[in-house]
């Protein structure tokens, strides 16, 4: 069934169920505190306004509302069911742009969705000028299913600009709405209609984007969320807008929703550092062409990738791209690219700004390898080459188990001056099995002056990765065996032997540091039989069977 408001609107429970529900003025859909039902199948046309105020305001729309005029609400009313809200200019107010204003919005996190809950099921754009723009300040609308773009199939493609186009503000962060997704599901699915173009050009298709901020649900599962974003699609000057595309893709996390605008034309204190197997990246790209900020409403831990499409972009050209985060080099090291276009990193946790980031310049003094790698599962074998070293004095070995925060590991000292390759390697017996361990080159030269590397990793990977000892061979033939002690901290032990009979055969005093150290067993100089070795410490104590086969 289809209605249209006039004059007066006063409507039996056959479609909606209410308390009152009038025109206020011609066209117009006035809602004070009623409970307004749209029934399945229904659909209700409104020529003006519609106006949603009070407590105990509440639309259960199961069916369409096709709006010709703007939307008005406070915080106080509520909106529930899984009906569709259209925006459409096509029978009244013909070459306007439509807006909505007040608080149709989830007011808070997921928690919120259905608890203090203003936001819109469904909602379809099909105004003729191509914008629905928000009017307020904060989260004025969420949908909790889809947005569609070009509802209808309308022939013009719709953006939604989080802020009065008649006064269109240069950065998003000047932006005042926020317009939210709060369907947790990841994927693009719930922006229908929406172009993404991902060739770095987005000329004569800035369209069906968010113009400003967006907010997106996130769920605790992870996966890839999709944010289409951006400025006025044309701007003078060097710095280029429009509709700039990136993706986050999350691992389990607690960000409940987070939220990003495109910032342009910023100035980095990034500096050159070192990456990319020895690039100086002394070039950042948020000043030619801008920046994504996000940050999160919910918790602030789980990993994630980045991937950036920066559309219309004024980059020179550079040898090597990479994505910074809060102006430095995190995530996973040596993640680079050839193009800013398409460019991902991960290993990120955490939220504030992203930009891509080139350079041209490559040292002298080149590292062109950095390896880590587990030996036998006990030890990490530290490994870089150089090539055409210059007034190098030495090398400093960092670990971190975060990759953020780097601790002084060991010294290599430097052929300092080569012509072709070196080699260099430094093996690492303090660590832990089932960790992560992060490692980094320091070059230091004549001058006191240094760089840094990317980062590499490796893990011991063990099934017991519990502190304790281990014998092997075992049994053992002929020679000597080895008594292999995993510890989570440095610790005095006294390691004693006993034969079957409980005698004390062998005795020695040993310091063990964190991680796995080996100590021989003198087994050759012993008869066949069984043997039980004890180590022991002030607060650790756990002994082994030994057999000697001859």
């Amino acid at each position: 069934m289809k209605l249209k408001t006039s004059t007066l609107l006063k409507i039996s429970l056959l479609s909606f169920m209410f308390g009152t529900v009038s025109a206020q003025h011609n066209n117009e859909f006035y809602n004070k505190g009623a409970l307004v039902h749209v029934q399945l199948g229904a659909e209700v046309h409104v020529l003006g306004d519609v106006h949603n105020f009070l407590t105990g305001g509440l639309l259960e729309n199961n069916g369409m509302i096709v709006v010709q005029g703007d939307m008005y609400s406070d915080a106080l009313f509520q909106q529930r069911g899984t009906g569709t809200t259209h925006m459409r200019n096509n029978l009244a107010n013909v070459g306007q742009t439509q807006f909505i204003s007040g608080s149709y919005a989830v007011r808070g996190g997921q928690s919120a969705i259905g608890v203090d809950d203003g936001s819109f099921y469904n909602l379809e754009l099909s105004n003729d000028q191509g914008i629905v723009w928000l009017n307020g300040t904060g989260n004025v609308a969420d949908v909790r299913n889809s947005v569609d773009f070009n509802g209808l199939g309308a022939p013009v493609v719709n953006r939604i600009i989080t802020a009065n186009p008649s006064a269109l503000p240069a950065n998003g962060s000047a932006y005042n709405a926020v317009f939210g997704i709060m369907n947790p599901s990841a994927g693009h699915g719930s922006a229908i209609d929406n172009t993404v173009v991902t060739n770095g050009n987005s000329s004569a298709i800035d369209n069906a984007y968010v113009q400003g901020k967006l907010r997106r649900a996130i769920s605790p599962a992870g996966g890839i969320y999709n944010y289409v974003l951006g400025l006025e699609p044309t701007a003078a000057g060097p710095t280029k807008r429009g509709m700039q595309y990136i993706h986050l893709d999350f691992a389990a996390n607690n960000y409940d929703v987070v939220q990003g605008h495109f910032e342009s034309g910023l100035a980095s204190p990034l500096g050159a550092p070192i990456e990319c197997s020895g690039w100086s990246i002394n070039y950042y790209g948020g000043a030619d062409h801008g920046q994504w900020q996000f940050n999160q409403s919910g918790g602030n831990t789980g990993a994630y990738e980045v991937r950036m499409w920066p559309q219309n972009d004024a980059f020179p050209v550079m040898s090597v791209w990479v994505i910074s985060k809060d102006n430095a080099l995190v995530g996973t090291a040596n993640q680079c690219g050839g193009s800013p276009v398409g460019l991902k990193r991960s290993g990120f946790n955490g939220f504030s700004d992203f930009a891509a980031n080139g350079s041209t310049v490559l040292l002298n003094t080149k590292l062109i390898d950095l390896y880590a790698t587990p030996i036998e599962n006990r030890f990490i074998e530290v490994g870089w080459k150089t090539e055409d070293e210059e007034n190098v004095r030495h090398f400093e070995v960092e670990r971190s188990t975060d990759n953020m925060n780097f601790e002084y590991l060991t010294t290599q000292v430097a052929v300092g001056n080569t012509q072709g390759q070196t080699n260099y390697a430094i093996a690492d017996n303090q660590v832990l099995p089932n960790i992560d361990y992060y490692y980094r080159i320091k070059t230091v030269d004549m001058d006191g002056t240094f760089e840094r590397t990317h980062t590499v990793v490796a893990r011991i990977s063990r099934e017991n990765a519990s502190e304790g000892v281990n014998v092997y061979p075992n049994p053992v033939n002929i020679g000597d065996a080895t008594l292999e002690v995993t510890s989570v901290r440095g610790r005095n032990i006294k390691i004693r032997v006993f034969d079957a009979i409980g005698q004390l055969i062998y005795t020695e005093n040993a310091v063990v540091p964190i991680g796995i150290s080996q100590h021989n067993l003198p087994t050759s100089e012993w008869p066949a039989a069984v043997y039980f070795i004890q180590v022991s410490s002030d607060d650790f104590n756990s002994v082994k069977e030994l057999i000697k086969t001859r």
